[in-house]
């Protein structure tokens, strides 16, 4: 029988398939950074196969690293999914939402504060999921979302649209950029790990290449905007998350937004042979007449 590796090399592997980054995976396990190095290393060593590979200061898997990753995270769900379904059931169980950080900072929060204001007895769990990934989660989940219509602009089955989502490039009013023959020119192209085709989406989508001669890369959405907002070069977001800074001038949009219709998205999670929590039922009936752009 062909042995194993170690669940401790499979956690951090999928830590890493999910959050996109040993160091956010760590923080996510709890570990240090050589820690989940050292199980990744030894995961690689094990299957004598090229999981990874060094890009810039971090790692990126490989074809067949990511394949075997989903195959791990699948299998790891399970096992959750049903320890989760033998201990507990929905009975005054938290509503849990899955979000990426930025979205959750921005919008979900305010909104999920103004549902508890009127359910006050239903308690929302938020948890955080990396770059990307709404759709790799660990564990039980009731509902996640979806705003990207340029890097995803398909509709998930099941989803429900809570609204429109406009998506454009953002900067400093003071950055300095040309906009001539269909070309944007500018300094410094701000990218978020794992979402630098946006620009090329983008430009398909409105016939204006992007020319930068530098690129810089964050982990996370708010961290370009905040990037953008200090003058450091144009980022790419969507304008709901970022209308605060438009409207006291901190950002403006030089070519204003593409218009996604019913571009948010909110998707249930349970399955159809399985129960869903009734808070959830709540929480999503709320959503659809309270919670837009």
């Amino acid at each position: 029988m062909e042995s194993l590796p170690p669940l401790t090399s499979l956690l951090a592997f999928e830590a890493l398939y999910r959050t996109g980054s040993v160091t956010d995976a760590a923080d996510r396990l709890g570990r240090t950074h050589g820690a989940v190095s050292k199980q990744l290393h030894s995961l690689q060593d094990h299957t004598g196969t090229v999981l990874f590979v060094k890009q810039g200061s971090g790692i990126e898997l490989t074809s067949q690293g990511r394949a075997f990753a989903r195959i791990v995270a699948s299998a790891l769900d399970d096992m959750r999914a049903g320890w989760s379904e033998l201990s507990t059931d929905n009975a005054n169980q938290p509503v849990r939402i899955l979000a990426s950080a930025t979205f959750a900072r921005t919008w979900l929060i305010p909104v999920i504060a103004r549902f508890n204001a009127e359910h006050p007895n239903i308690d929302v769990s938020i948890r955080l999921v990396g770059p990307n990934g709404s759709l790799d989660f660990e564990g039980r989940a009731d509902m996640t979302f979806s705003y990207n219509r340029i890097f995803s602009p398909g509709h998930w089955h099941g989803a429900v649209s809570l609204g429109d989502v406009e998506i454009g490039p953002v900067l400093a009013p003071d950055y300095p950029y040309t906009h001539s023959g269909g070309v944007l020119s500018v300094q410094t192209r701000i990218d978020r790990n794992g979402n630098e085709s946006d620009w090329e989406d983008w430009s398909r989508l409105t016939g204006v290449s992007v020319q930068a001669r530098k690129e810089q890369v964050f982990d996370h959405s708010y961290l370009t905007f905040q990037a953008a907002r200090n003058g450091m070069g144009i980022a790419m977001a969507a304008r709901f998350l970022v209308s605060g800074m438009i409207e006291t001038g901190e950002l403006v949009a030089p070519l204003g937004f593409v218009r996604f219709e019913g571009g948010l998205l909110v998707r249930p999670l349970w399955r159809q042979d399985q129960r869903p929590n009734p808070d959830a039922l709540v929480l999503l009936d709320w959503l659809k007449a309270n919670a837009s752009p």
